[in-house]
């Protein structure tokens, strides 16, 4: 099975950052995640956008969490993400 794509904008020196990865880290062990980082520093659109809520998660272009991940929440949403691709691909 596919790993399922997450991005997180996140900057240099950001508590809330860290905590967010350390989620994302503990939630890997169980589910096929691949998180891409994505420094909102290196682009002055995404740091005008996101500068007062990082950490931001996203799956599929849609915003599941700001400021801090929910692990439970998050686990909840790749198995619904989990169980759409295999009811799909199976048609």
């Amino acid at each position: 099975m596919q790993p399922i794509k997450l991005q997180l904008y996140t900057k240099s020196d950001c508590t809330l950052c860290d905590k967010a990865k350390a989620v994302l880290e503990a939630v890997a062990e169980k589910y096929p995640i691949q998180v891409e980082e994505i420094n909102i520093t290196k682009n002055l659109g995404l740091f005008t956008k996101y500068k007062n809520l990082i950490p931001v998660l996203e799956m599929d272009g849609r915003r599941l969490f700001v400021h801090r991940i929910h692990s439970g929440k998050l686990q909840r949403q790749l198995m619904w993400k989990r169980l759409r691709r295999w009811f799909v691909n199976k048609e």
